[in-house]
């Protein structure tokens, strides 16, 4: 291509650029632009909406740590309490076993104790009758060795006495639970006899043979004699040979 030519091309080239543009050619340009605009209106609200709610979600994580710290104090405090409550309670619990048996050991030694509190009654029981046994044989035989009630029978009678024959002196019963003596005294003008008879209920019984009997031999002047006061009917006679008279007394004593 000549020169000439190459430049024309070149020059109407650069006419050509520096053209002003049309309408329609400035349309594409204008859209973008508002897009871009309304891209970034839409993006400045959006980020302050989120911002907003960022902000608030925020104060709420805020709020949300703050009761979780709270929560996890009370945790602790509750973790401490249920420690002190636990050791408290095998405090309790060893304190209860060993009252349990502490319980058994007395339940066992108070049984014990009343089996031999039991057995021990029974001795008490069986000595209290041996006692009381031997303290009525006691008093039995104290009242025999120690006889202290006197009963006057015949107080210084005098009986007349006839020639070989016998006088009723006394007679009387004595009753089954009665321990003790007769005492009889006086004196006569002869010798005489005195007949105890036991189990006689008249004179005619003791006059006759009586296995049971008990003969004292008054010479003169006066005589006391003792014999034994056995339980029944006894009669007391005076035999004689010679006439006299007799002077008696017969103490029963008890």
């Amino acid at each position: 291509m000549p020169s000439g030519a190459v430049l024309n091309n070149e020059a109407s080239h650069q006419v050509s650029m520096s053209q002003p543009m049309t309408r329609g050619s400035r349309m594409p340009l204008l859209v973008s632009v508002v897009v871009i605009i309304l891209i970034a209106a839409a993006f400045g609200y959006y980020y302050e909406t989120a911002s907003s709610n960022i902000s608030s979600l925020n104060g709420q994580v805020t709020s949300l740590n703050g009761q979780v710290t709270s929560l996890n104090g009370q945790v602790s405090t509750l973790n401490l309490n249920i420690t002190g409550q636990d050791s408290a309670r095998l405090a309790l619990q060893a304190s209860l076993k060993e009252a349990s048996t502490t319980i058994v050991s007395l339940t066992n030694e108070a049984g014990s104790l009343s089996s031999e509190i039991g057995s021990q009654s029974s001795q008490v029981n069986s000595l209290s009758e041996q006692v009381s046994s031997e303290s009525s044989q006691i008093a039995s035989l104290s009242s025999v060795a120690y006889l202290s009630v006197e009963t006057t029978l015949v107080n210084n009678q005098e009986y007349p006495l006839p020639v070989n024959g016998t006088t009723t002196v006394t007679n009387f019963t004595v009753p089954s639970d009665t321990a003790g003596y007769l005492q009889i005294s006086g004196t006569s003008s002869t010798p005489i006899g005195i007949v105890v008879c036991y189990g006689a209920t008249s004179q005619s019984q003791c006059d006759s043979s009586i296995s049971s009997y008990y003969l004292l031999i008054f010479a003169y002047g006066g005589s006391t004699f003792n014999i034994p006061l056995m339980a029944g009917p006894i009669w007391i006679i005076a035999a004689n040979i010679h006439a006299g008279t007799a002077t008696l007394t017969v103490n029963e004593w008890t």
